[in-house]
């Protein structure tokens, strides 16, 4: 089976989220999935059958090394960039049958354009999360999901050193820890070693409540992110109705035969 690593959400090659994505020539069932997955031991991977002869129209899966997920932007960018890129599909537009429903990715000039759902969040009081982890923030929500903490600016988001057991102990999938940006207007970090991710490089689906949670604050529809993990990565958002566009570039850095 085709397969191919691409790096999600980087301006360059090695920084960004990696993502496995295997073009799937025969069935594979759950067990298979999950067993490919952790043998690539990356953050996500991402599993396509096409649905039509055009190559428009694909079945998309994804699965960390311990779990399948309902959403994630960064293989999902990988897996449209691999397709345009790796695999010569002449579509304009992709879209992807998912847990979450209809996902589309389009061309937009340099960058790749994925239409998303909006995850709304809900405030939640703070003393109990906060104190929980050990963790001075000034605001807390609930972002489907996940947990959402808003620390006081860019270098308490950077300085937080996490407890990853503390963390695991949440009843969520993960921790989002974010606050207003310096240079962009919403700098974060996420966390999810409950689904064996320690520290994500980037996140696309935590970008889906940060537009959300943000938009709010801020009063723009239109948001630049920075993900602030040792790999950095670099989004922009735009808010439409129940939508979220994430918009972002991709490298592919290995391709190959997965024997299997």
């Amino acid at each position: 089976m085709k397969s191919f690593i691409v790096d999600a959400f980087c301006s360059q090659p090695f920084t960004g989220n990696p993502a496995a994505v295997v073009l799937q020539s025969r069935a594979l069932d759950d067990t298979d999935m999950q067993r490919i997955a952790a043998e690539f031991n990356l953050s996500e991977t991402a599993f396509l059958q096409p649905l039509d002869s055009a190559g428009e129209h694909w079945s998309l899966r994804w699965f960390t090394p311990l779990a399948e997920v309902n959403l994630c932007g960064h293989a999902t960018l990988a897996a449209a960039h691999a397709l345009w890129d790796q695999c010569q599909i002449d579509a304009s537009c992709l879209r992807f049958d998912t847990r979450s429903g209809e996902l589309q990715v389009s061309r937009c000039g340099e960058l790749l354009s994925m239409n998303f759902p909006r995850c709304p969040t809900a405030e939640q009081p703070l003393s109990a999360w906060a104190e929980s982890l050990g963790l001075p923030a000034l605001a807390a929500a609930v972002a489907g999901e996940d947990l959402l903490l808003e620390l006081k600016d860019e270098l308490a988001v950077r300085a937080y050193l996490p407890d990853m057991a503390a963390i695991a102990a949440l009843p969520c999938r993960g921790l989002i820890v974010t606050a207003a940006g310096e240079s962009v207007d919403v700098v974060s970090r996420f966390f999810a070693p409950s689904v064996g991710i320690n520290e994500d490089p980037v996140t696309g689906s935590a970008h889906c409540a940060l537009a959300d949670y943000w938009s709010g604050k801020l009063g723009k529809s239109q948001l630049s992110a920075e993900q602030l993990s040792s790999r950095g990565g670099q989004l922009w958002l735009a808010l439409q109705d129940d939508r979220v566009e994430l918009r972002g570039r991709a490298h592919t850095v290995l391709s190959g035969d997965l024997h299997y």
